[in-house]
């Protein structure tokens, strides 16, 4: 065949190509970035209130109703003697004897089994949570429970529905902090041998997230369980 019976199809260059290429190359890269990202991630740390289970006023709303209580006087107690009661400053018989001083109750009335049996009332499983902890567990990493919570309240988070998906629930009454003290983080981190990057932290609280992300861990915001789905999917969390 002679050169001149040659023939090409080629096709005309447009600058939409060019663009096209460049979004699929910086799409893959950012795949990639993520990929890697969540391979680093040894450990995820779930908060319970507001995560696992909604955050409602069932406590307060039955410590009212049968103490003739207000909102107000209530307040006392929760940002009062119960944050000291949360870090193990108090055993469960000081506080029930501070409660009841406090607010001129007869001691007999006041039962550790009041305040369980209202506790149990909000313990309603987090919809769409245990299927986001069922995929995590497949995925090879360690998933675990920071809950700021008291000793009459923490048989009931370790027999929560989804609690066997724990490998350990650090509880602030025996670990002696609080979210958001940096203090709580760590011992986190101390107790599984990793640096805060190697730790993805969940909470409804920002201010929870924010502490979490100035020690170096990455964290989120929790809205919902598909949120927080599509979020694990985007970083490669998930699957």
């Amino acid at each position: 065949m002679h050169s001149d019976q040659l023939s090409f199809n080629l096709v005309p260059f447009r600058p939409t190509h060019a663009y096209q290429f460049v979004y699929a190359f910086s799409s893959s890269l950012r795949k990639s970035f993520c990929y890697h990202e969540a391979m680093k991630i040894r450990i995820v740390l779930f908060d319970a209130v507001g995560v696992l289970f909604p955050l409602n006023t069932a406590v307060g709303d039955d410590l009212a109703a049968r103490f003739n209580l207000s909102e107000k006087q209530l307040q006392q107690m929760w940002e009062g003697f119960y944050p000291e009661y949360s870090v193990g400053e108090l055993t469960t018989e000081a506080f029930l004897n501070t409660f009841a001083n406090t607010y001129h109750l007869p001691r007999r009335e006041v039962t550790e089994e009041i305040f369980v049996e209202s506790f149990l009332k909000a313990l309603t499983p987090m919809i769409g949570m245990e299927n986001v902890l069922a995929r995590l567990s497949n995925t090879g990493v360690t998933l675990a429970m920071l809950s700021d919570t008291t000793p009459m309240f923490a048989q009931s988070r370790r027999e929560l529905v989804f609690s066997h998906y724990f490998d350990h629930i650090f509880l602030s009454f025996e670990i002696g902090y609080k979210k958001p003290d940096p203090r709580a983080f760590n011992v986190v981190t101390e107790y599984y041998r990793v640096p805060p990057e190697e730790v993805f932290f969940i909470d409804d609280s920002q201010k929870n997230v924010d502490a979490a992300k100035k020690l170096g861990m990455d964290a989120v915001k929790f809205i919902n369980a598909k949120e927080l789905t599509q979020y694990l999917e985007r970083t490669g969390l998930l699957t």
